[in-house]
């Protein structure tokens, strides 16, 4: 016991003793200001986390009243606009596909003075009806009449108008065994008339018809309207020839033709209601005699 005292753990245990009842004298003079300071040191990174808590609590919390009670109309809103956004981006690219197309019936008006030409969209189709006819969107409020010629915006031959009401017309294309067109070569002017049939409309083919015997017609040769029967303007272009062939029942010769226009698969189309010569029939000048092709043409 006695070495206890001299020993170290005691003298520090006399140290301990003392300093805290200095610091207890001291306290009590200076009003408890350091324990309040080493208190406050402690504390303090608490409170500022529960700030932080409570902080973020409170804006959780609005941000759920405001789910019920904004968020709704805010997303309406934004639907809205987005609605907008769509029906400008709609109405760009209507409007860009409309400058396209007026620009190429200005050329083909620059090249043809005399047309007065009508822009129409295919509004309706029949996909079980091999002549592959379809509806247009304008009719006799755009001066479009019956016999009006049709052709794209390139200027080649589609068809023709064959019923037409006050906002829509029907057109009969030359895949329609029902289309006739007085039509030539535009390298020997042999001269035919271009009908389809179910056959050849299924295979996207034409029939230039009549040719005679001695044709020089040939594969790769252009084929136009020649302006015969008062329907079509003459010169359109209607398509190529893939090959001359014999007539099954005589001694003729027709050629089979792949038109420039892909009639199925159309979408802008443009009527002429106006040009020279129209409803007239202009006498064949061409060096074979095709009088008896001419006055069924349409």
């Amino acid at each position: 016991m006695k070495d206890y005292f001299h020993s170290n753990n005691f003298k520090l245990l006399i140290a301990v003793i003392f300093i805290l009842f200095g610091l207890m004298l001291y306290t009590a003079g200076t009003g408890g200001s350091i324990v309040s300071n080493l208190l406050g040191f402690v504390s303090a990174p608490m409170q500022k986390i529960s700030s932080v808590v409570t902080n973020n609590a409170t804006v959780a919390a609005q941000s759920a009243t405001r789910s019920n009670d904004e968020l709704t109309a805010e997303n309406a809103a934004l639907k809205q606009q987005i609605d907008e956004l769509n029906k400008r981006l709609v109405n760009y690219y209507t409007y860009q596909q409309e400058n396209a197309q007026l620009k190429k019936f200005l050329e083909l008006k620059n090249e043809n003075q005399d047309f007065k030409p009508v822009s129409a969209a295919v509004i309706g189709r029949d996909p079980n009806e091999l002549s592959y006819n379809f509806q247009i969107d304008k009719g006799t409020l755009a001066d479009i009449a019956v016999n009006d010629p049709v052709i794209s915006d390139g200027g080649m031959v589609v068809g023709w108008i064959s019923s037409v009401s006050g906002s829509y017309s029907r057109v009969t294309t030359i895949l329609s065994p029902d289309t006739k067109v007085s039509a030539f070569d535009k390298i020997n002017r042999d001269s035919g008339v271009i009908s389809s049939s179910i056959k050849l409309a299924d295979n996207g083919l034409l029939k230039l018809g009549f040719l005679s015997v001695g044709t020089t017609v040939k594969a790769g040769d252009i084929i136009t309207t020649n302006g015969l029967g008062g329907v079509y303007p003459r010169n359109l272009p209607i398509g190529t020839v893939t090959a001359v062939k014999n007539e099954e029942y005589d001694v003729s010769l027709y050629a089979e033709v792949k038109p420039f226009v892909d009639v199925k698969t159309l979408r802008d189309v443009m009527v002429i209601t106006s040009f020279k010569g129209q409803g007239q029939v202009l006498p064949d000048t061409s060096s074979s005699s095709t009088s008896s092709s001419s006055s069924g043409a349409k």
